[in-house]
């Protein structure tokens, strides 16, 4: 049996949900606790994590769980004032959108089915017509310097993803790139080691090599890109709560395994699993 105690997992969508989930937030950590686990980072398409994350800490697990915004069109979209808010709230990861990307509808569509109310906003599309950060996304980024938050990619296009990075490193903000091997958002190896700044973080999650995704990625794949970005610069997530998926805890074990089975060291797996997301998360 594979411990998975002091690990971080980055990347959880629990309910309560629009969606129908597997577990609930107060579950999700209470497995995280069980596991001995350090955390784990509450993501909801539509709404702000952060005062959930904050009420079920105050059950005293010694698992905490951190709170996220994703900027989608349900909390206003790429809404400076909404990050202010956030931010202002101890919001721990300011993502970028997911299904409200541009990058998303060209892909899967609006998802009505996913996401059952009718969309308003027309997608976003951070760069303007010159390839620039559009001002709202400027504005974000000066909001998030100097915090002890950090940016996530969401389903940004990877051109859209080159000039954010650029952007963020510039200016000291940490930056994760979100489920760079799952099929949405889709992002090649190559585009992963354009990233690799002292700022910018790459995510895995367990979801990419589930039968979830349209096109599962294998395991050797992402051990590789692990190695060709490096170790230091990765984390990792389950992406757990759909109803197809496990739960939180067994699917960290589970993508452990298969790193490890796949070629990823002890100490590679310690480092992208414990060390580089204190890192992250801006904890000493």
């Amino acid at each position: 049996m594979i411990s998975i105690e002091g690990m971080y997992d980055i990347h959880i969508h629990p309910a309560p949900s629009i969606q129908k989930r597997k577990f609930t937030a107060l579950e999700a950590l209470k497995f995280a606790d069980e596991e001995k686990m350090a955390g784990i980072v509450l993501l909801d398409h539509t709404y702000n994590t952060t005062t959930m994350a904050d009420t079920i800490n105050e059950m005293g697990f010694k698992a905490k769980a951190f709170g996220t915004i994703m900027l989608n069109e349900g909390v206003g979209g790429l809404n400076p004032s909404v990050v202010e808010v956030a931010l202002s709230l101890g919001t721990k990861q300011i993502q970028m959108p997911t299904y409200s990307s541009k990058h998303h509808q060209d892909n899967y569509g609006d998802d009505q089915k996913i996401f059952p109310y009718k969309k308003r906003a027309k997608p976003v599309y951070i760069l303007d017509s010159k390839g620039r950060l559009i001002p709202e996304v400027e504005d974000i980024l000066e909001l998030v310097k100097g915090t002890n938050s950090f940016l996530g990619s969401g389903h940004l296009s990877s051109p859209e993803v080159d000039i954010l990075a650029k952007r963020a490193n510039e200016l000291g903000v940490r930056l994760v790139v979100n489920s760079v091997s799952s099929d949405m958002p889709g992002h090649s190896l190559e585009a992963q080691k354009n990233w690799t700044g002292d700022m910018t973080f790459i995510e895995h999650d367990y979801n990419a090599v589930s039968d979830v995704p349209h096109r599962p990625t294998p395991i050797g794949v992402i051990v590789n890109q692990i190695r060709a970005v490096g170790v230091e610069r990765c984390v990792l997530g389950s992406d757990a709560g759909n109803m197809k998926l496990p739960t939180n805890t067994e699917a960290m074990r589970k993508f452990a395994g298969m790193l490890l089975e796949a070629g990823l060291t002890d100490k590679e797996l310690d480092l992208i699993s414990r060390r580089v997301p204190k890192i992250l998360l801006g904890i000493s």
